[in-house]
């Protein structure tokens, strides 16, 4: 059970969040970065006292938006490699994947965005039936 936990842990914990932060950051850089969106983005609005397009914003979150998917992606491998050969994730990393895919839900659902709403589904899922066996595991050492 701990191999299909583990594998499941890297899949929905490692490899998605990289394969859509380099898509994401692919798409930002090849198709949304036009003079075009730039044109539509140049309405001004004031946050923190400073008066600024919403294309300078959006620009920063959208392409930092990409880069934290890999990094998760990238921290989650770097637990994971920490762990021996039968070792189950740990406990917190999962609770953290179960966070971060509640907000995949919530944007999916909020936003409209069916990738992001059938994705959390999925993963969200896949996480639960890791926890779950990773609980039972830690349940029959007691």
């Amino acid at each position: 059970m701990s191999k299909i936990a583990r594998i499941i842990f890297l899949i929905v914990g490692a490899v998605m969040p990289i394969f859509v932060g380099l898509v994401h950051s692919y798409v930002h850089l090849t198709e949304l970065i036009t003079p075009e969106i730039e044109d539509f983005l140049q309405k001004k609005f004031e946050y923190s006292g400073k008066t600024q397009p919403l294309w300078d914003a959006w620009g920063v979150i959208s392409f930092m938006m990409g880069i934290s998917f890999i990094v998760i992606g990238l921290l989650n491998i770097s637990t994971f490699r920490k762990l021996s050969k039968t070792e189950y994730p740990p406990i917190l990393s999962i609770l953290a994947m179960i966070f971060y895919l509640c907000c995949v839900l919530y944007v999916g659902i909020e936003y409209q965005a069916e990738n992001q709403l059938y994705g959390g589904i999925v993963g969200g899922v896949l996480i639960l039936i890791c926890l779950t066996l990773t609980l039972r595991q830690n349940n029959s050492k007691l």
